[in-house]
């Protein structure tokens, strides 16, 4: 019983679907038997910049028609011209009005959270700048979530990513300027792993701050199927269980590999977590 309780845990993504129908995607999590869902926000599936109040309304009644609970939309901040921290004012302007647009978002689809990233500056610029740029804008949007009732999950990123956010240790000083009850912590297995971290770190400097896990595989970057990177995955996994963390873990697969059959390497990351939680005492 308590394994079943623990393999509920596990949470697909739609951000390799995005070739697919929505509803397609849902399909499939309910055929794998999961019940969370972090919707990724992107076109063609739900684009902050594009949806109306009733496309919003029509994908969280499909959501909830397919007994699926939601638990954090992660707007596309990536591949996208989105970043916090840009030196180019209009650029970060429009940044934080997309995620101004995103909680809004979050709000209406009741989700609890909205993640978040810092951005990036140049690297042969001076970083203290883009820090101060990117906690500017973070502690704005930290302060309209808590009017609107809405967590934000702040993320690090890969130093391929990003040069603001990349460890556990700048996370909780970025939490510490901002100063918001409404931040928490998002482990991310490929950062992690990046940067040298373990799960011990997170949890022993966030505790039940750290309130959402990304579990992927990767070399170590990739956003990875479970088995198709080299990460330690079993061993991670046992370790944030063990740790005390009780939150999700959303198998987030970004690779092309997927798009095509998004299916196959999420059936395979699901197998995979729950032959671990099943192999608990």
């Amino acid at each position: 019983m308590q394994n079943d309780a623990l393999s509920r845990r596990f949470a697909g993504m739609n951000i390799h679907y995005f070739r697919h129908d929505f509803g397609r995607f849902l399909r499939d999590l309910t055929a794998l038997e999961l019940s969370r869902v972090e919707l990724w926000g992107g076109m063609p599936h739900l684009s902050p910049d594009d949806v109306d109040s009733a496309e919003v309304a029509a994908i969280r009644k499909q959501i909830a028609d397919h007994d699926l609970s939601l638990i954090c939309f992660t707007p596309e901040q990536c591949l996208y011209p989105i970043n916090l921290a840009s030196e180019h004012v209009r650029t970060r302007h429009r940044s934080l009005n997309y995620f101004q647009r995103s909680l809004e978002i979050a709000a209406e689809l009741g989700a609890p959270e909205l993640l978040v990233t810092a951005g990036w500056s140049y690297l042969d610029a001076d970083p203290r700048e883009g820090w101060v740029r990117a906690r500017d804008a973070l502690g704005e949007l930290a302060r309209r979530a808590e009017t609107l009732g809405v967590g934000l999950l702040l993320e690090p990123l890969s130093r391929t990513e990003s040069n603001l956010i990349t460890t556990a240790d700048d996370l909780v000083r970025m939490r510490k300027e901002i100063a918001s009850p409404v931040v928490g912590a998002i482990l991310d297995l490929n950062a992690m792993a990046a940067a040298g971290d373990t799960p011990a770190d997170y949890l022993s400097r966030f505790g039940s701050d750290l309130r959402h896990v990304h579990l992927c595989d990767g070399t170590p970057e990739g956003h990875l199927a479970w088995g198709d990177g080299n990460l330690p995955m079993g061993d991670y996994l046992n370790a944030l269980l063990d740790g005390g963390y009780d939150g999700s873990f959303t198998f987030e697969l970004v690779t092309q590999a997927y798009w095509l059959d998004p299916r196959s390497a999420l059936e395979r990351s699901v197998t995979a977590g729950r032959m671990v939680v099943g192999a608990r005492s």
